[in-house]
């Protein structure tokens, strides 16, 4: 598969976004609607290239987490840096964020190509109609002039992932991603993440699948109960390794020490933190 450029545009490391280099930065997050606290204090740090998993049950608060992150929803307490800037101040480093959440947020009256050429206009490409070709071609997309509304939902979320990718973005940020997507155009994408991170770019997605964890994410975090835990490296787990980690970690809540890293932390031994 051919990589997908990613822009190297100008970006302070030395800026306020407190982790230097980072791609996303959330620091002390919270977020309520009505009396519900869906976030709490959340913390996390995306640098280049790295692949991050959010597990968590439904309603834990995922998709909004990953709505502040894109600067869609504006956290009530704490702050989001996006390349080093923060995006309600500096609105341009909306432009470094592909987001895909639940819904393909395409017109469903207009062809795949025709909402890619829109979105590209919107952002101002010259060469909108090569980049909406190419990933197209990327994603596998045949059927690109129908109209959306006529596709498949997993071709609509192929569409989708195009949409979030046509301004070759620098983080991407996934909600379910590979929910409703065949076999093989799951693993398309996994692909195209991997080189998407070699290439500097950083990934942030949420799911509730062990499995997708350790194909697309080198470390994990579990937000439970409003708490977005500590990050897990998932070198040498497998995903059944994670599952149980997970598990453990919902039923105990995010902050508990995990019985490895109190043992001194052999993964065989038990979830580690």
């Amino acid at each position: 598969m051919d990589r997908w450029p990613v822009p190297t545009g100008a970006h302070d490391p030395d800026g306020e976004g407190g982790a230097r280099g980072a791609s996303v930065v959330a620091e002390d997050v919270w977020r309520a609607f009505g009396r519900a606290r869906v976030l709490r204090g959340a913390r996390l740090e995306a640098p280049p290239g790295s692949g991050i998993a959010i597990l968590g049950p439904n309603g834990a608060g995922k998709s909004t987490l990953l709505r502040v992150l894109a600067a869609l929803l504006r956290p009530q307490r704490g702050r989001v840096w996006i390349c080093g800037d923060d995006p309600w101040t500096v609105p341009a480093a909306r432009r470094n964020v592909g987001f895909v959440g639940h819904e393909p947020m395409l017109y469903g009256g207009l062809s795949v190509a025709e909402n890619l050429r829109l979105f590209a206009s919107l952002y101002g490409l010259p060469d909108a109609r090569a980049r909406v070709e190419a990933v197209c071609d990327l994603l596998g997309i045949g059927r690109r002039h129908e109209p959306v509304r006529r596709l498949s939902r997993g071709m609509q979320q192929r569409a989708a992932l195009a949409r979030a990718l046509v301004h070759r973005p620098r983080v991407l940020l996934l909600d379910e991603a590979l929910t409703g997507l065949d076999p093989e155009a799951a693993q398309r994408l996994a692909g195209f993440l991997a080189e998407f991170r070699a290439g500097g770019g950083a990934v942030v997605m949420a799911t509730h699948s062990a499995a997708e964890a350790v194909r697309v994410a080198d470390r994990a975090h579990v937000l439970a109960g409003g708490r977005l835990g500590e990050a897990q490296p998932l070198a040498g787990m497998d995903a059944d390794a994670v599952q149980a980690w997970y598990g453990w970690t919902v039923a105990a809540g995010p902050g508990a020490v995990t019985p490895a890293s109190r043992a001194g932390g052999a993964a065989d031994r038990g979830p580690g933190r």
